[in-house]
């Protein structure tokens, strides 16, 4: 674990080596920053493009960084563009843009997140606790549960993390995984937050479409042909897929028409 000064001396050891750039950080470090942690593993940093991110990891090169190759499936999930680590253990987590294949620093993240401090070249920006928690909603990292508790015990917007949740792309899977670690963090801590129920639903929804949308072949299916599919794949009834085809088409995710007496559904 590493304090607030060896992460100082880090960053100014790559950042005084690079062009003029800024990044984000948005998990451990960036607590510490803040004052709400006080050490950390590894350092979660992000990028706004290929070429800054491939300059800091030359940066950390050049300070006695070595790229690790062979790390475990947590660590896999999160897709890092690269994972380096000094003597002493400091490690960095580099992103070009996205965490987890998909999760990116959004413009409303951007907003959000204060500038900390210039590191020779390197601007540092923190992105705020509710974006911080929304990260580490979505990681596999049995450390992360920790850091949300930490992060949910404080004042924390919680219309302001589902909304970016659902806002990103593959929103869907994003709202299932925070809605499961909300679960489990209320499980274990007894800690409660008002927007499971709109993520769990949201992910739900995700999934149904993503099943019909397999089903409804090209913008022209009748119930019939529908339901049938639908009997012969899943084994369910024409009533259930009567229901979920209404829910669909109340939240906007599926349109029908009619064309004479038939009813014709398609994605939208």
């Amino acid at each position: 674990m590493f304090t607030e000064e060896d992460l100082t001396r880090a960053l100014n050891e790559a950042g005084s080596r690079m062009r003029k750039t800024s990044a984000y950080l948005v998990g451990g470090c960036a607590m510490i920053f803040m004052g709400r942690k006080v050490a950390t593993k590894d350092v979660d940093i992000v990028f706004e493009s290929t070429s800054d991110a491939k300059d800091f990891v030359s940066s950390l090169q050049h300070a006695g960084f070595a790229q690790i190759r062979k790390h475990t499936r947590a660590y896999d999930a999160l897709d890092a563009s690269a994972i380096l680590e000094d003597r002493r253990g400091i490690r960095f987590d580099v992103f070009d843009r996205r965490v987890c294949r998909a999760l990116e620093v959004s413009e409303g993240m951007k907003a959000r997140a204060r500038h900390y401090r210039t590191f020779g070249n390197l601007d540092i920006f923190l992105v705020s606790p509710e974006d911080i928690f929304l990260f580490k909603g979505i990681t596999e990292r049995e450390a992360d549960l920790e850091d949300m508790r930490i992060l949910a015990e404080t004042r924390l917007d919680w219309d302001t993390i589902e909304r970016e949740c659902l806002s990103q792309k593959g929103s869907g899977r994003w709202a299932y995984m925070l809605g499961t670690k909300l679960l489990e963090l209320r499980a274990r801590f007894g800690i409660d937050s008002p927007v499971i129920k709109a993520l769990m639903e949201h992910a739900d929804l995700d999934l149904l479409k993503r099943v019909f949308s397999t089903v409804i072949t090209e913008g022209k299916d009748t119930f019939k042909e529908i339901s049938e599919t639908i009997k012969n794949r899943y084994r369910y009834s024409p009533s259930w897929t009567r229901r979920q085809l209404g829910i669909l088409a109340k939240s906007g995710l599926i349109g029908v028409r009619k064309e004479g007496r038939r009813h014709i559904y398609y994605i939208r």
